[in-house]
């Protein structure tokens, strides 16, 4: 499918839209937001911009259920998302397609309309209510054919998988830093969920700094561990860094605690681990505290794939 569309036939109808197999013919000469689909002068379906106001427009479509699948609905589309920017002057052409419809979750995609977010419970069907993915396009987006545009259609839908980074700080003993937090009963490690856009190692230094008030040297990653959903949490990966050995007094000494997120600090044997924080952070220290030296784990749920869990 070409980026521009051709102009229409001359015996169409004046403000007819094609890319030279799908055709989109206006519902009456005074109205640019909704048209007829056709093939091969065959209607297949209908195509429509809502005015929102304020330069933006919501797309929807309808294709007769013996013509999908066939690329009718994803042309429709395209050509008057292009109609939308480049002639009517709106800045944002949007659809909002229930998150359970795969195909036209596509069809919105191959317009070059990208994923934006979910409206939950957005829509009523058959009694129930449906979550609604919104997508768009806007005047600046590039060309969904070009490789800037498709790659910016493609991260718009990929997953994201939340980061956490944490720093292990140990003593001579082999005594792990822990802190009581003032939001949870458990007990965490230094350290925190990563920001977008930036470094798990500054993640994990930013968060200590903010939690404790010093900027504690990162050392090498100690381990990789996907965390499955819990407790209404979607999954997530979380890295543990070396934060050093260091004398709990020499170290201790020069914290400033973070008063609204941190009651108390204090180095702690891997049996008060155990009774202090949840069992995915036992398992995860009790597997690094274990491993060889140089060694960066790989583990799920905090124990390595196939391994006995140390809490049964």
């Amino acid at each position: 499918m070409t980026s521009s569309a051709p102009p229409p036939d001359a015996d169409e109808p004046a403000g007819s839209l094609t890319d030279g197999l799908v055709t989109l013919r206006p519902i009456s000469a005074a109205d640019p937001y909704h048209f007829t689909v056709l093939s091969q002068d065959r209607q297949v379906g209908h195509v429509e911009l809502r005015d929102l106001g304020g330069g933006v427009g919501e797309l929807t479509w309808a294709i007769e259920e013996s013509h999908r699948r066939q690329g009718y609905a994803t042309r429709a589309a395209r050509l008057v998302t292009m109609h939308a920017l480049r002639t009517l002057g709106l800045h944002r052409v949007q659809a909002e397609v229930p998150a359970h419809d795969r195909a036209s979750l596509r069809i919105a995609a191959r317009a070059g309309l990208r994923r934006e977010g979910l409206l939950r419970a957005h829509r009523t069907a058959e009694g129930e209510r449906h979550d609604v993915v919104v997508l768009a396009r806007l005047t600046g987006d590039p060309e969904p054919e070009t490789q800037e545009g498709f790659i910016g259609l493609v991260n718009s839908s990929l997953p994201r998988t939340r980061l956490i980074a944490h720093v292990v700080v140990r003593d001579p003993q082999q005594r792990v830093l822990l802190a009581q937090v003032t939001y949870k009963p458990d007990w965490e490690l230094p350290g925190g969920v990563v920001e977008p856009f930036e470094s798990p190692r500054e993640g994990a230094a930013r968060e200590t700094w903010e939690e404790v008030g010093i900027e504690l040297a990162i050392g090498k990653l100690l381990s990789v561990d996907w965390l499955p959903p819990w407790r209404g949490w979607d999954d997530a990966v979380e890295l543990l860094f070396d934060g050093g050995v260091h004398e709990p007094d020499a170290l201790l000494s020069t914290f400033t605690l973070a008063p609204h997120e941190i009651k108390q600090v204090e180095f702690c044997t891997l049996d008060q681990v155990r009774e202090r924080c949840l069992p995915g952070t036992y398992r995860r220290l009790a597997a690094v505290l274990g491993a060889p030296e140089g060694a960066v784990l790989y583990l799920e749920r905090g124990v390595t794939p196939g391994s006995p869990d140390p809490l049964v």
